[in-house]
């Protein structure tokens, strides 16, 4: 019985442990190659379900984002406020355990990113 209860307790905290480490959830450091060079920046990321939240620190400020998270597509927005006034940002990656990469839209231009989970 002793047996089986251990068996039973060490399933549930492999897959709590997978479920854990499949999401977004959580602060990541990101590198991205922009037109005049690398641009560094941090996300704090929050997830309810497929749902992001969270917030993206650069050289440019810190901006609220929104966005969402199926399979392992992340997929969020923010606004930030360059010299000619807001510029909507849409970034689109694919997540791998504590690795991100993907592409980040300015609207007058993309740059790739890569990313990794604190």
């Amino acid at each position: 019985m002793a047996r089986l209860f251990s068996t039973i307790v060490a399933i549930a905290l492999a897959t709590a442990a997978f479920s854990a480490q499949s999401g977004v959830a959580g602060a990541w450091d990101l590198s991205i190659n922009g037109p005049e060079g690398v641009i560094t920046a941090t996300a704090d990321l929050k997830q309810d379900g497929e749902n992001v939240t969270g917030t993206i620190t650069s050289p440019q400020g810190t901006a609220e984002l929104t966005g969402t998270y199926k399979g392992k597509t992340v997929n969020i927005s923010f606004q930030i406020q360059g010299p000619q006034g807001a510029l909507d940002i849409k970034v689109n990656g694919e997540v791998d355990g504590a690795d991100m990469k993907g592409i980040i839209d300015f609207g007058m231009g993309m740059a790739d990113f890569t990313a990794k989970k604190k």
